[in-house]
Formats: C-alpha cells, sequence, structure tokens
C-alpha cells in the first residue's frame, strides 16, 4: 500500500498539470468509489453529482496529510483520494492514449483538454466528496500529526499513551499519519529500536533518535520517488527508485548493511517484519 512518500512524490508530480486547471466535466463510472462527507458522517450517493467531483471548479490546492491526498476546488469543495493498495492518479496530455483503460472507476476532462484518471483494479482505494475546507480539516484533524513533520516532543506525548510495541503504535493512522510497513521497519532501524519495545517504556534520547529517523528516512524516500513494489506509479507513470535502497524491509537473511549480522525476519503487528538482531536489540 502506498505509505506518505509515495502520495507524497505523486502530489508533486500532480502540481505542474493540474494546479489552475479548470475542471471541464468529471465522470464517475463506478457510484461505490465515492462518498459524501457531511457533518462529520460519510454516506454513499444515489447519484452523484458532477459538482461533487469538482466539475466547474478551478483547481487551487494539491494538500496531503498521511496517505491522503486532497484536490480543494475555488469553490471551496474538496476531493480527498486514498490510494488504497492499487489506486493510482494518471495525468494525461491532450491526445495521449491511456495503456490501461481497465478499472477507471472516475475521469476529469480539464480545460487544456488533458484528462486526470482514478484507476484502481483492486477498489481499496477511493474518493471522498467533502462540501467545505472545513470538512477536510476536521477529517484530517481525526487523525494524528503528520509524520513528515512530526517532533520529538509531539511524538513523545503520542507515544506515552500506549503500552502497543512499537511498530504497532507507529502503525496506527489515529497516533502518527502517513508511515506503514514498509517506513516503519526502516526508521526502527536507522532509529536502533526494536518493533516490539513497548512504545511508553522509550527514553527521551530514544524518542528523539526515532522522530529524527522518521523525518529522514521519509524525506530521502520522497527524494527517490517512492517504492515501487507491485502497482505505485506517480502521475506520469514512472515509478519509484526508493526500494533499490531498503536497508531492512524485504531483505530477511540477507546482511545488515551496519554489521553484516544475517537480518532476521517475523510477524509484529501481523505484518512481515525484518531487523538485525544486532543492532536493534529488544528491550
Amino acid at each position: 500500500m502506498p505509505e506518505l512518500p509515495e502520495v507524497e512524490h505523486l502530489r508533486r508530480s500532480l502540481l505542474k498539470p493540474l494546479l489552475g486547471r479548470t475542471i471541464r466535466s468529471a465522470t464517475l463510472r463506478r457510484r461505490d468509489v465515492l462518498r459524501l462527507v457531511r457533518d462529520g458522517a460519510e454516506s454513499r450517493l444515489a447519484r452523484a453529482r458532477p459538482a461533487d467531483l469538482l466539475a466547474g471548479d478551478r483547481i487551487v490546492t494539491l494538500t496531503r496529510h498521511g496517505k491522503q491526498l486532497a484536490i480543494t476546488g475555488s469553490s471551496g469543495r474538496a476531493l480527498l483520494v486514498h490510494l488504497g493498495m492499487s489506486g493510482r492518479l494518471v495525468h494525461l496530455d491532450s491526445g495521449r492514449r491511456n495503456a490501461n483503460s481497465d478499472h477507471v472507476h472516475a475521469l476529469w476532462r480539464l480545460d487544456d483538454a488533458s484528462r486526470l484518471l482514478f484507476r484502481d483494479p483492486r477498489r481499496f482505494g477511493g474518493l471522498w466528496a467533502l462540501p467545505t475546507p472545513d470538512a477536510l480539516e476536521g477529517r484530517w484533524q481525526a487523525l494524528g500529526p503528520d509524520a513528515l513533520t512530526v517532533t520529538a516532543s509531539t511524538l513523545a506525548r503520542r507515544l506515552a499513551t500506549t503500552s502497543r510495541g512499537l511498530k504497532a503504535a507507529l502503525l496506527d493512522q489515529d497516533l502518527i499519519a502517513g508511515l506503514g510497513n514498509i517506513y516503519v521497519d526502516e526508521a526502527l532501524f536507522l532509529a536502533r529500536l526494536h518493533p516490539l519495545a513497548p512504545a511508553s517504556n522509550l527514553t527521551r534520547s530514544d524518542v528523539a533518535r526515532l522522530a529524527t529517523a522518521i523525518r529522514t528516512i521519509l524525506r530521502q524516500a520522497i527524494s527517490d520517488g517512492g517504492s515501487t513494489l507491485r502497482d505505485y506509479v506517480d502521475a506520469q507513470g514512472n515509478p519509484g527508485r526508493r526500494q533499490r535502497s531498503h536497508a531492512v524491509y524485504a531483505r530477511a537473511g540477507r546482511p545488515c548493511v551496519r554489521c553484516s549480522t544475517t537480518l532476521v525476519g517475523s510477524r509484529v503487528a501481523q505484518r512481515g517484519t525484518v531487523i538485525c538482531p544486532q543492532c536493534q536489540l529488544e528491550c
């Protein structure tokens, strides 16, 4: 599933082709991928209005919190996009054909004759229509702080509220938004912390090291265009490169890049997990 770096790189790849463009038309091909959010409650629409998909609006911002991307129009309406496991936002310049026309659930035509497609073969992602900026803000306030900018003091306060193992806590989007299996493993390795260490037992030094590691790993991954393990590509169809530099993720049985000890795979928080038993001693 795309995590914060993949969604942030996607957002950046959409800025130039989308900002300032007016959406001339919007077509929803699968009704069940769209939900309307009003007063904090979600509902499926019997029939979506083009305005719910920002038809007629000029695109004024593309923002992100955690793994969620929002396209906001000049009317104040916003469209929230969650990629799920296989979702893609694809931008096609005028005259460019779509190589994968199947599983396109929503289509937008812009005033420069380009198109934006939402494609999701496995349909774990979706679209959420929000009527106002406050509705978007309320939606994102329910999540934890964004992992890309989290500070040590904020992270310490969040971790102090749970006795869960560290990996399980960091995967909780209500505690900190944006981290998934890949970058939790990578950040814990960089910070020399064990995924089963009780989150509330970390010292001030541990938390400071972890906060720095999280920001560092995420910035590096964004710079590399994210990690492409299966489906992820950016708006122009380019895969990420970060998978070439993973220190521990999916490297069980191979030598640690730091100490050459054989990396060990296990399951933590119901996720495949890889650690260095020398560098990440269990607490």
